[in-house]
């Protein structure tokens, strides 16, 4: 069943897809999310340890779903959704780079290795054929309990219709050169270029499987994707494929990324037909040489508070591309004045914007999260946020932005 006949299964889910489908036309108001990567009582998990969840399929299904309770209760224009959140380490552990799992933390690499084995993994026998790897679904690393996660969630969906389900973390193509060589690729960029252009055609070629799996697992099609950027609300774009996520790019000089990353994100967007482009940190240079751009049509910082939000709604505005992500209220601004100054933003500038704002919190309302192991935290008001909602789309009603 494709993604586009999963959406029209559910009303709710219906509705909001023509939204998004209006707002990328440039017709209508501008989508709001109350979202926040879940920390539950400090912990990276709710009913779930994070090794159980790597252990097996079902109790990783189980933690989603409780992740994912709050986003059914319609309170924005976030359609509910679920991924199999197993880390960064997920596209490496496909070619057998053994990874450490604890309790309470994502896992990361056991080990690395050398840049000469990792580029010349197809020239030595330890085949990088991506594609037949996955498609046969073999005992590889995570990729079982990544495959019987959506398998899982698919069949349930078949009963239930919701959460839908999007890709899981596909890090970008210089990031899992990082992951995978570990910080010697940086002394190997000069040291050694032609080898870590070798092994950047493996990464590729890798993000380009593992995406196409996952897509494939939820009926994606090619072009078009369904995608919660690790929260439980989601965005749906319909003419962008992938998500890629290139915090290491942030570590290198402008030059750098220009030899050594650059060219592979165009060739990731020419498969999905455009990217949205993640990264953390700071770095003016790779955020203005990546705004306008196939690879960064859709583009989240990780650390808005590092930047001038006038320059870059600015640049955004000016290049056509769309900001997606989290922008906190200023110290003592009240709800409506933090959206007045968004949409006042976003507006000047004919910047097209999702905004992910705060889950708004009555400190004295509790809530209960999960299902197996449910936890009271202090609750988020259902209704204050659909008022807030209505108030965002009264504001931003009418605004128009530019579209590279």
């Amino acid at each position: 069943m494709s993604t586009r006949e999963l959406l029209a299964r559910s009303a709710i889910t219906a509705r909001k897809a023509a939204f998004f489908e209006n707002f990328w036309e440039g017709h209508g108001p501008f989508p709001i999310l109350f979202a926040k990567p879940h920390l539950a009582k400090g912990k990276n998990w709710l009913s779930r340890t994070i090794a159980e969840q790597h252990a097996d399929p079902k109790f990783l299904l189980e933690e989603a779903l409780a992740v994912a309770e709050y986003s059914l209760q319609d309170i924005d224009d976030g359609i509910p959704v679920a991924r199999a959140d197993l880390g960064t380490t997920l596209f490496p552990s496909f070619l057998g780079l053994p990874v450490h799992v604890e309790e309470d933390v994502h896992p990361w690499p056991a080990e690395h290795w050398s840049l000469d084995k990792y580029a010349g993994m197809r020239e030595v026998g330890a085949s990088l054929d991506v594609a037949a790897t996955i498609s046969g679904a073999g005992d590889v690393g995570e990729l079982p309990t990544a495959v019987a996660f959506y398998r899982n969630l698919m069949e349930r969906i078949e009963v239930d219709s919701l959460p839908l389900p999007y890709a899981p973390d596909n890090q970008g193509i210089f990031d899992l050169s990082h992951i995978i060589v570990g910080t010697d690729l940086f002394y190997d960029l000069s040291d050694a270029p032609d080898t870590v252009h070798a092994a950047q055609e493996n990464s590729l070629a890798l993000y380009l499987a593992g995406t196409r799996l996952f897509k494939n697992l939820a009926g994606e099609p090619r072009t078009s994707m369904l995608h919660g950027h690790g929260m439980p609300s989601g965005v749906w774009f319909p003419d962008i494929g992938a998500r890629v996520s290139e915090d290491s790019c942030t570590l290198l000089s402008p030059d750098a990324i220009r030899e050594f990353c650059v060219p592979y994100l165009e060739r990731a967007a020419e498969a999905f037909g455009g990217l949205f482009l993640h990264f953390c940190g700071h770095h003016e240079d790779f955020l203005r040489m990546s705004a306008g751009e196939n690879w960064a049509r859709v583009i989240n910082l990780g650390n808005p508070e590092s930047y001038d939000l006038d320059e870059l709604f600015a640049l955004c505005g000016d290049k056509g591309t769309v900001y997606f992500g989290h922008l906190d209220p200023g110290e003592d601004e009240d709800d409506d004045r933090y959206l007045e100054r968004m949409a006042e933003l976003a507006g000047r500038h004919g910047t097209g914007l999702i905004l992910v704002a705060p889950p708004y919190r009555e400190p004295d309302r509790q809530t209960t999260v999960g299902g197996v192991g449910d936890e009271q935290l202090p609750g988020f008001s259902e209704e204050r946020c659909r008022l807030l909602c209505r108030r965002w789309h009264k504001l931003t009603s009418g605004m128009r932005f530019k579209r590279a």
